[in-house]
């Protein structure tokens, strides 16, 4: 009794705690759109004649797209950050070498340490990546964690905007300096909240556990009931197993349908989400929308609208994520986005061919908003939501791992082609492909995810392995749901 008035006495809200502790991580990501968009505004800069570091288009290149190769070493480690350090202490040392990376970028006198630079923020990116959703996750209740979940697409839309409208209104040096301040400021936050309870259930430390999760969800007869059933699911699958070799013991993990099922689904997740353009468009907007508009909108013009359009879809997805089920979010983005690029592709032919009149060459603008929107609303949320709850606590940090394994890869193929692409078959023909791409992602995610929305992580982890929720628990817990549902009558 003596708990429950403490935490009654708690001068924030639950709601409020849980939100400092993700607003952290949301600082953070909002930072990882700054790093992604960054290239759009630093390389338009630095192709005028007197700008202070001289590239090549090779440069260009490998500076927008160096990120994926970098990340791949980033989420290389987080499995093992993840799982040996914990989500709090993963998230504040993923900060110091995007904090370094930003640091050499505002110094940087030559193309060698722009690279590095990026390099850094790549490293950075790709420990994070992994971490975050998963941080989400663990950090609210079930029924936020839609809302907060989705505030990784409002922190993607909003430091792509800040990147372009601070590369807009300031020299690159400047710019960067503003866009690495979001990591100091993130660091301060997740050093403010504690722990997730379940990465304490996970380790044993209970009394740990305890007062973490009554910090983030008070003390209610509901939240007691969750945090009986995550302490108790824990107790089940502490077995004692003889000792066997590190392969053996991955070799059977995988083999394990909890395991392998949300990794294959976040598999294509990500995969839908880089070839749906999502890093491709924020890197190289300028010239995209140079060739949509045909060149009857400014440049800086035309980069923003395509930032606003972003970021006030990401403050709607917000709302829509929490109030609509994930499989109809993630779908209605997926079609809007195969049809808004196939009509761009098609108006741009018919514009190149000579068939749309020279007062209406920039026709082919409003499908591509249209695209944006789509892509927002639905690609860019849910993947890093279903992220979050997909995979079991056993194996969230492995799993996370090898899922960001394809975000990365995607993220370098795409962003390093799309220069070639746009030049050989034109941004007509790279939006077709993406349209292909995506309608095959979507075709597959169909049949493989199922509808996690207010569901717990014990419940999602319970379908994964084929069994009833009530027939997964332990008997303390199946003995506590029998009560209450007697108690309720």
């Amino acid at each position: 009794m003596t708990d429950a008035v403490v935490y009654q006495k708690q001068s924030a809200s639950p709601f409020m705690r849980q939100l400092l502790a993700v607003s952290g991580v949301v600082m953070y990501m909002i930072g990882t759109g700054a790093n992604i968009a960054y290239p759009g505004v630093l390389l338009q800069q630095l192709r005028e004649k007197d700008s202070a570091v001289q590239l090549t288009p090779e440069h260009e290149s490998w500076i927008a797209s160096i990120l994926g190769l970098a990340l791949i070493s980033g989420i290389m480690v987080a499995p093992f950050s993840l799982q040996r350090l914990g989500r709090r202490l993963t998230n504040q040392l993923s900060s110091l070498p995007a904090l370094g990376g930003w640091a050499l970028m505002v110094t940087a006198k030559g193309p060698a340490a722009l690279l590095i630079s990026r390099t850094l923020q790549g490293f950075a990116m790709g420990l994070h990546a992994a971490s975050a959703p998963v941080s989400i996750a663990e950090y609210s209740a079930p029924k936020h964690r839609g809302a907060f979940l989705a505030t990784i697409a409002f922190s993607f839309a909003t430091g792509m905007l800040i990147a372009h409208v601070f590369g807009t209104l300031m020299y690159w040096r400047p710019a960067a300096l503003a866009c690495g301040s979001c990591y100091a400021l993130s660091l301060v936050l997740v050093s403010l909240s504690p722990e997730t309870p379940p990465y304490l259930a996970s380790k044993g430390l209970n009394t740990e556990c305890r007062r973490s999760f009554r910090w983030f969800r008070g003390y209610n007869h509901d939240s007691e009931k969750e945090l009986e059933i995550l302490l108790n699911s824990q107790k089940k699958t502490e077995v004692i197993e003889p000792k066997v070799s590190r392969f053996r013991m991955y070799r059977d993990i995988v083999k394990k349908p909890e395991f392998y099922k949300p990794t294959v689904i976040m598999m294509f997740m990500f995969v839908l989400f880089q070839i749906s353009g999502m890093t491709v468009v924020p890197s190289y907007t300028v010239p995209m929308m140079r060739e949509v508009t045909g060149g009857s909108i400014d440049d800086n013009i035309s980069m923003l609208t395509v930032d606003v359009v972003r970021f006030v879809t990401a403050v709607l997805a917000c709302f829509v994520v929490n109030r609509l089920y994930r499989r109809t979010v993630l779908f209605l983005g997926i079609i809007i986005s195969v049809v808004s690029l196939s009509l761009t592709s098609l108006l741009l032919y018919l514009r190149d061919y000579g068939y749309i009149p020279e007062e209406y060459k920039w026709t082919p603008v409003i499908p591509t908003l249209v695209y944006i929107f789509g892509k927002t609303l639905g690609i860019l949320p849910i993947p890093w939501a279903i992220a979050g709850e997909i995979f079991p606590l056993a194996y969230r940090s492995l799993g996370s791992g090898i899922s960001g394994m394809f975000l990365s890869i995607m993220f370098f193929v795409v962003v390093k082609t799309a220069p070639s692409s746009f030049e050989s078959i034109g941004v007509n023909g790279t939006f077709l492909v993406y349209a292909v791409f995506v309608g095959i992602c979507g075709i597959f995610l169909y049949f493989l995810l199922p509808e996690t929305k207010g569901k717990t992580l014990y419940e999602i982890e319970c379908h994964f392995r084929g069994l009833k929720f009530e027939n997964a628990l332990p008997s303390e817990n199946v003995r506590m749901l029998e009560l209450e549902k007697v108690e309720g009558g």
